[in-house]
């Protein structure tokens, strides 16, 4: 198998120098989703190997304070001025097809930094992270291949899938609805009323082989915790765009339905897969080059940012520009127009 040679997040509390000079501090000027933000970053303070300060009071801004503002909660007021040394953070983990409307409150040049996940963001938070297996790779980190072949022989059912957005950007929906007709597929959540928490969810990945990872939307970089939980419970996720996901995740860890004609040779191939053991677990050898999936720590990664960035004079010259581009807005109903392209041209 083909390695990845580049590591994607370095963990900053597997960082063997201490940065505890100079802290840098960081304003929380908005909410978390509604809930007070300081005290949820602060919870992530005592595994980083570096060190901010961390306040939700308005009132310590000083000339060199890091802002911070998570966009879904933008609607708050804004401060009434701002130093040249001061900088702002454009924090948001969403798709840019559900948040168009919440950059409509300030200027398109307001922000110094980007904290995302896509990965070219100044401070690169994605929901999770895939890294070699090395030398210096602690043992609970590393796959047991004979427990990954046990954990492969429960699995009994083909498809599952756990949806709570009914209506989305990308149209999954009507794509999932085409894949029904060939092959069966377990829904849960809103959608089907039929909600399944974490208990379940875990029960049920370890039934089943596939699971639809098919996001809200198809963006750069758009990757949520779906597809990593997947790769933490050892089911093999179907996402809708290869191109998303190859530079991302480990060669041979997933499946695509754009490398499918249609949702019936998608269904087809996870059929073949479910009746031949040795080619089902073709996809499941990534465990033995790869670690155990990581979360990233926002709070630490803003803070390694903080420690090693001396330049104060970076403006986004158009945040809208940056943040809105690389969609492809119905891209499973694309794939859907393809397929009856497809059958026209062979009649």
């Amino acid at each position: 198998m083909e390695h990845i040679g580049v590591r994607l997040v370095i963990y900053c509390n597997l960082l063997s120098i201490s940065h505890k000079e100079n802290k840098p501090l960081i304003v929380a000027w908005t909410t978390y989703f509604k809930e007070n933000w300081a005290p949820l970053l602060k919870q992530e303070a005592s595994s980083c190997a570096y060190e901010c300060l961390i306040t939700d009071d308005k009132e310590q801004l000083s000339k060199d304070t890091t802002v911070l503002f998570h966009i879904r909660d933008l609607k708050q007021s804004l401060p009434e001025s701002r130093n040249p040394e001061q900088l702002f953070v454009f924090m948001l983990q969403e798709s840019p097809l559900y948040t168009f409307n919440y950059l409509n409150f300030v200027p398109k040049d307001y922000f110094n930094i980007t904290m995302t996940y896509r990965r070219d963001s100044d401070v690169y938070i994605p929901y999770g992270v895939v890294e070699n297996i090395t030398d210096l790779t602690p043992p609970e980190l590393i796959w047991n291949w004979n427990e990954v072949m046990e954990i492969a022989s429960g699995k009994v059912q083909p498809v599952l899938q756990l949806v709570s957005n009914c209506r989305t950007r990308s149209k999954r929906e009507l794509y999932v609805k085409q894949l029904q007709k060939h092959i069966n597929v377990t829904r849960y959540g809103a959608c089907n009323k039929n909600v399944c928490d974490r208990e379940c969810e875990i029960r049920e990945a370890a039934r089943h082989r596939f699971y639809l990872a098919f996001e809200n939307s198809i963006c750069r970089d758009y990757i949520t915790e779906k597809l990593f939980k997947c790769l933490i419970w050892l089911i093999v996720p179907v996402v809708l765009k290869k191109s998303i996901y190859e530079d991302v995740l480990p060669p041979g860890s997933f499946i695509a339905a754009d490398d499918f004609t249609s949702p019936r040779e998608l269904a087809e191939y996870l059929q073949y897969l479910s009746i031949n053991n040795t080619a089902y677990l073709s996809y499941l050898k990534w465990t033995k080059y790869y670690q155990k999936i990581k979360y990233v720590s926002n709070y630490c990664e803003l803070c390694k940012y903080l420690h090693g960035n001396t330049a104060k004079s970076q403006v986004i010259p158009n945040i809208r520009k940056w943040w809105f581009q690389g969609c492809i807005n119905r891209y499973a109903l694309k794939l859907l127009e393809n397929t009856v392209t497809l059958k026209t041209k062979k009649q």
